[in-house]
């Protein structure tokens, strides 16, 4: 039998060839590359960067301890396999007076934790059951018996729309606090949303009404208090059905009993009906009345 002679390969052919077994060294040695990285860094991950100190900055009202006691991470943990945001939102809802928290990894094996604190802005009356607030609308603990807000508890932010009271509240502290009104605000009275009243530097009673008007009402009783009454006065600060703004002088006592709806007998009630028309829009008209009601005319029409 004669044997079969072998085909020869054409130079392409096994040029062709050649570089098919290189690619595909290439690509093992790549893979093994890759390999060995990712085990490494497992390694590293789960072997080292062990948490072993937690330290906190910023806090006043809470103690390192029990900040570090609150979070998902604790000492002997891996440095990086937890979940950063959900701890985060964990010690805000945990502990109602921190604003903002801010946790940083520090190589090889601390966390640093950096709070903000907030404070409470004023103090909400629900039936009788006083709620602090923030400037945020974020509720930072009740001082009384558990009747007042449904479904709201320390360390919850207020969001709009949950209800008529929370929509209103959020909308005159961002507007107090617009108008640099905020740090001197005594009380804010939203028992009735058709006589807003607002206590202010622990002299005036600001009886805004309706919410149509407010940051307008809001910002031409701070005038009026600024550059037409004397540092003595204490009173009522009110608008007429035709939209004209009065001051009445009243007692401290009244004032503060304002905030609660308790005032004595002999101090005058505004109407709540003539509230509801005094929300025109002839700022004309306002400031004319405003200045003769500044006066401390109550009669002057």
């Amino acid at each position: 039998m004669r044997r079969r002679k072998r085909k020869q390969k054409t130079p392409e052919q096994v040029r062709k060839r050649a570089n098919r077994r290189q690619r595909f060294f290439h690509t093992v040695g790549r893979l093994l590359f890759v390999g060995i990285l990712l085990s490494a860094a497992v390694l590293a991950l789960t072997v080292f960067f062990k948490v072993d100190t937690i330290s906190v900055e910023g806090s006043t009202k809470y103690t390192p301890e029990e900040i570090v006691a609150g979070m998902d991470v604790k000492k002997g943990d891996n440095l990086y396999l937890w979940n950063k945001v959900k701890t985060t939102n964990s010690l805000l809802e945990q502990f109602p007076y921190l604003e903002t928290v801010q946790i940083r990894r520090h190589l090889p094996d601390a966390l640093v934790v950096t709070v903000t604190e907030c404070r409470a802005a004023v103090a909400v009356s629900t039936n009788g059951v006083y709620y602090l607030v923030s400037a945020q609308g974020k509720v930072l603990e009740q001082a009384a018996t558990d009747n007042g807000l449904e479904a709201v508890r320390p360390g919850q932010t207020l969001e709009p729309a949950e209800d008529a009271y929370v929509d209103a509240l959020l909308t005159v502290l961002q507007t107090l606090d617009a108008a640099d009104m905020l740090t001197e605000t005594d009380f804010i009275n939203l028992q009735s949303l058709t006589d807003v009243r607002v206590g202010y530097l622990d002299r005036f009673d600001i009886r805004v009404g309706t919410m149509e008007q407010l940051a307008y009402r809001l910002r031409f009783a701070q005038t009026v208090i600024d550059g037409r009454l004397s540092p003595s006065d204490i009173g009522r600060l009110y608008w007429d059905a035709k939209n004209r703004l009065h001051f009445v002088p009243d007692t401290a006592e009244n004032i503060a009993h304002s905030a609660t709806g308790q005032e004595t007998d002999d101090s005058p009630i505004v109407d709540p009906d003539a509230l509801d028309a005094a929300g025109g829009d002839d700022a004309g008209e306002a400031d004319g009345g405003a200045d003769s009601g500044a006066a401390g005319s109550e009669g002057s029409e």
